[in-house]
């Protein structure tokens, strides 16, 4: 009988180098696809991502422009509570192929200061020493906090700060537009306007003053039949009952409530008591003249900043504000007379 020996050997041999073979040909393969799929791997986000600083909800997904492979988790994420760029490590797979992307999402601030103003229509009186920013109640950034104004000349790339600014002489009467521009450190710009009314100071009157004078008790009627005559024609010595003049006009409708005033405007300047155009109420005298104390015009004064009056032969009897009368007249209050 021969003996298999010799002939088996070599055909293991063979055998066991195939195998061999065989293995390192599947490895390099596996090392290969994996090689090549992590190389594939991709992710492509959109230009310049953001988020808002403390967002307290944000989706990494939609920076994503394009992703090869699928996002699995992310391993590094951003403190929102943080401006400026930072890193965030996603976790993509592919072909049971994990690969580690960095992409870069900036933290921004791109809100801006909010200001607050105590009024938005300040009213003074002109010459008054006001100081705008006592208007201001605050001016607040989310991020950087309390703004103050700004103490130096501002230039072009200062940030953190509030200006107060205005176009005109805000010493005119009038209505003056001012505005409040605030700038945080990023460079966010807010706006605000409030308007600061100068009307003019209170005339000086020459006929005395008195104060915690009794309302009169028949102010309210008087002003009821003052309105009521509105449209009689403005005829020149006449006291009514079909037309006046200014003092007629005066005079006839307390004659209606029975109560004595007397003709002229020269005396009616003394007629009851003397208050203040501060204090005026409705039914009180108004007596207008120069700034030497010469009396030229009688008119009642009917509440709400208005005066009804014989004006004029061309107007007749009519309602004017007593500020427009002031700016028109050429002529001021001496007296408010109040009669009891």
């Amino acid at each position: 009988m021969k003996s298999t020996d010799g002939s088996s050997k070599p055909r293991i041999k063979r055998f066991l180098e195939l195998m061999a073979l065989s293995f390192i040909m599947l490895v390099s393969c596996y090392v290969y696809h994996n090689y090549y799929t992590y190389q594939s791997i991709k992710v492509v986000v959109k230009d310049t991502p953001s988020v808002e600083y403390g967002s307290a909800n944000y989706n990494v997904k939609e920076f994503i422009e394009e992703v090869e492979g699928n996002i699995i988790s992310v391993k590094q994420d951003i403190d929102v509570n943080k401006l400026g760029e930072q890193e965030v490590i996603l976790e993509v797979k592919k072909d049971n192929v994990v690969k580690e992307v960095p992409i870069i999402v900036t933290v921004v601030d791109s809100v801006a200061p909010v200001i607050k103003v105590k009024e938005e229509k300040v009213t003074i009186t002109q010459g008054d020493n006001y100081n705008l920013e006592d208007n201001i109640e605050s001016v607040l950034d989310e991020i950087d906090g309390d703004i103050s104004i700004s103490s130096e000349e501002i230039k072009e790339d200062s940030v953190n700060y509030y200006s107060i600014n205005y176009n005109d002489d805000i010493n005119s009467v009038g209505d003056h537009e001012i505005t409040v521009n605030a700038v945080d450190k990023s460079g966010n710009v807010s706006t605000f306007t409030f308007t600061l009314e100068v009307v003019k100071p209170a005339p000086q009157f020459n006929y005395g003053i008195n104060y915690n004078v009794p309302a009169n008790p028949v102010g309210n009627d008087v002003v009821s039949i003052a309105y009521s005559l509105v449209g009689m024609p403005y005829i020149g010595g006449s006291n009514g009952p079909y037309g006046f003049d200014c003092s007629g006009f005066v005079q006839y409708v307390y004659s209606c409530m029975g109560k004595y005033v007397s003709r002229s405007s020269y005396t009616q300047v003394y007629d009851g008591v003397g208050v203040s155009y501060a204090d005026a109420q409705p039914g009180d005298i108004l007596s207008w003249g120069y700034g030497d104390g010469t009396v030229t015009h009688s008119a009642l004064y009917v509440g709400d900043g208005l005066m009804i009056h014989a004006a004029n032969p061309s107007t007749g009897v009519i309602v004017s504000s007593v500020d427009g009368w002031l700016a028109g007249s050429g002529t001021t209050i001496l007296s408010v007379r109040r009669i009891q």
